[in-house]
């Protein structure tokens, strides 16, 4: 077990492998890693922030579930205990804390979630994971590619023989699958990331949806001229500003159909060899590197760099007219109070008019080496109860599919629709989900292309190091 935990180690902790690789490409971004932070005090950290977070008001059933595998009699004797759940601070909502303090006035077992800041997360997981340690017991990560480059399947419990896994939707099961085991849970959705864009202020002023990327400049170049800011950018955030890396998908899948399996055969093969990604790099640091005096030109971002909540009063206030993201977050802006109608078109990136695929998003796992195994079996099968399910996407309105099937409160938003019906061919999935060892760092060389401190070069450069550093890692772990 040591053995294979070196592995979780490695490549979840990679924030600190990412520093000897950000030469010539320095961003403003902080991991706990690059703060010089040790694992044990983030997760002290974390600890205290999150005391009582399962706070909640729902009324308890009389009984526990006769489905669930413990059944009522483990019920009763779990009475007291506790199970911990680790996951980064946005993927936890206060659906979650209601179904949890639900799921504890049922059986008597308390979830206690440790949230971490976004750009620390894997740091910390992959020192609480390691060395077979039971610190956690369950835990929250990307399903697909990601958690098989991350090790996840190495600590992760086989869940094949819940009850539960018969009812994920075909692309859930296999995203959360690893060599025929079922690992993961899975209460996310498929979404479609593109720009989002306020439909009802594009039509006040006849500006036209643009299918070019000399198009999309010469857009957000009209809507500067109305004193409004085109774009809303989240730069210092981890997941918001890779998106537009994201977006190459489909013109990467146009150039070669097969490059994820072409970059997963071996570290010699590499982004270098896709002309599409360095092509589209260059669109991508034109648009983050433009300035207008010594302010970008085209976005602006209010310093929230981990939760970009900055974004719904500017996109509501119409301070700023699009944003990338999901298509569901058209829904968080209605619910936010706004009443301009959204809509979304593919990021036309090389002339793109292809949407992309979220692919799934974030699962659920259980920690191997924990004690409280059947506890959090138990937890599971209490989400994936009917009832729990459809109050859970009743919530959830920042999702427009359901992983599970035949759950009827799960809706789409008019910026999902706009997307599909757009999107000249089906949404490709982004290429992180199914190429393994993309740079976690990618966001600070984002923030170098804003900075003057990274080229395109090295921003490639950067992430074919990065995956031969993670290949020999794999390499050395399989030969052990």
């Amino acid at each position: 077990m040591k053995a294979r935990t070196k592995k979780i180690t490695a490549l979840l902790a990679a924030g600190c492998m990412g520093v000897g690789l950000l030469a010539g490409c320095g961003g403003s971004g902080d991991t706990a890693a690059t703060k010089g932070e040790t694992g044990k005090e983030t997760e002290a950290k974390s600890t205290e922030d999150t005391a009582g977070s399962t706070v909640g008001d729902t009324e308890a059933p009389e009984t526990a579930d006769a489905g669930s595998e413990a059944g009522s009699e483990a019920a009763a004797d779990s009475t007291g205990k506790s199970i911990t759940l680790m996951a980064s601070q946005n993927w936890v909502k206060d659906i979650d804390r209601e179904l949890f303090k639900k799921f504890q006035d049922k059986t008597g077992i308390e979830v206690k979630v440790l949230v971490t800041p976004d750009n620390g997360y894997d740091t910390l997981l992959g020192t609480s994971l390691s060395g077979g340690s039971n610190a956690v017991d369950m835990f929250m990560y990307s399903a697909g590619s990601s958690m098989i480059s991350a090790g996840i399947p190495d600590v992760a419990e086989d869940l094949s023989g819940e009850t539960w896994s018969a009812d994920l939707e075909d692309w859930a099961l296999k995203a959360n699958s690893y060599q025929d085991k079922v690992i993961g849970f899975s209460t996310w959705g498929v979404d479609y990331e593109g720009i989002l864009y306020n439909k009802t202020l594009f039509e006040e002023n006849k500006w036209e949806v643009p299918t070019t990327w000399d198009g999309f400049i010469a857009l957000c170049d009209q809507i500067k001229e109305k004193g409004i800011t085109p774009l809303y950018e989240s730069i210092n955030g981890v997941w918001h500003a890779q998106s537009w890396v994201y977006g190459l998908t489909p013109a990467m899948y146009e150039e070669k159909a097969d490059f994820p399996a072409y970059l997963n055969e071996s570290q010699d093969n590499k982004f270098a060899d896709i002309a599409s990604f360095k092509k589209g790099l260059e669109q991508i640091e034109q648009l983050i590197s433009a300035k207008d005096g010594s302010q970008p030109k085209y976005y602006t971002n209010d310093g929230q760099s981990e939760d970009f909540f900055g974004s719904y009063p500017s996109l509501q206030n119409r301070e700023t007219a699009m944003m990338f993201t999901y298509s569901a977050y058209a829904a968080e802006l209605a619910a936010n109070g706004s009443t301009d109608e959204w809509g979304m078109f593919p990021v036309p990136l090389l002339d793109n008019q292809t949407g992309v695929s979220n692919g799934g998003g974030v699962s659920k796992f259980i920690n191997k080496n924990s004690d409280n195994i059947d506890e959090c079996k138990m937890l599971l099968n209490f989400l994936a109860e009917k009832e729990n399910l459809e109050a859970y996407y009743a919530a959830r309105t920042d999702l427009v599919t359901s992983a599970f099937k035949n759950v009827d409160s799960v809706s789409t938003t008019t910026a999902t629709t706009d997307m599909l019906e757009r999107s000249k061919k089906t949404p490709e999935v982004m290429f992180i989900k199914d190429v393994l060892y993309f740079d976690t760092n990618v966001y600070q060389y984002i923030q170098g292309f804003a900075e003057g401190t990274c080229t395109v070069d090295q921003f490639i450069e950067n992430c074919d190091n990065y995956r031969a550093e993670m290949f020999e890692v794999a390499a050395s772990e399989a030969a052990q």
